[in-house]
């Protein structure tokens, strides 16, 4: 059997692109990432992470592996939502990107979880425990509180966390290449290439 790094250095290359978002020069001098990334500019950061995550998960094989869409669901108040629903009818691992209510919570694939829920995170974590279903957020302490890749700002930067355990849990798997570059991972580090 022939194996080819090929399509794992493109995802990592257009995941390393998002992510060097954050280091274009603005017009009042200076980089993005040294003087804080305005609301705008950080939830089109978010949302290119969001979509470059998707790039580096498997999900179990199913129902869900037949289908021809991928299903994302914004849970929560976001300051700007108009990054994340640019990212509707994008194509991600030959499957199109859709973004749906987010009262099917438990039908999304991925379910990006804001900070206007941090009170009620139990019960949004509830809802897809068992499931394989990646939750996303870009609140400090999600990871830790069960969310399986979370955003948080460091020193005006955007980085995440990934939160190894709920990710097995849930029957998903986390390129070691998406590890890597997680600021932390908490409950281990079992993976796939």
């Amino acid at each position: 059997m022939y194996f080819s790094a090929a399509p794992y250095r493109r995802r990592v290359a257009a995941f390393v692109a998002a992510v060097l978002l954050l280091c274009i020069p603005q017009r009042n001098g200076g980089f993005a990432a040294e003087q804080g990334v305005p609301p705008a500019g950080e939830y089109q950061v978010k949302a290119a992470f969001v979509y470059n995550f998707i790039k580096f998960v498997e999900w179990p094989a199913g129902r869900n592996a037949r289908e021809d869409t991928l299903r994302l669901c914004i849970l929560g108040v976001v300051p700007v939502m108009a990054p994340f629903t640019d990212l509707d009818g994008k194509m991600v691992k030959g499957k199109q990107l859709t973004i749906m209510d987010p009262q099917t919570a438990g039908a999304c694939q991925v379910l990006f979880v804001s900070s206007s829920l941090s009170r009620r995170m139990n019960e949004v974590l509830d809802v897809v425990k068992g499931r394989p279903t990646l939750t996303v957020g870009d609140t400090e302490g999600y990871a830790r509180r069960g969310i399986m890749i979370n955003m948080y700002l460091d020193k005006k930067r955007v980085r995440f966390e990934i939160n190894a355990k709920t990710v097995r849990t849930a029957g998903l798997r986390i390129s070691t290449k998406l590890m890597s570059l997680a600021g932390t991972v908490h409950g281990g580090e079992e993976t796939e290439e």
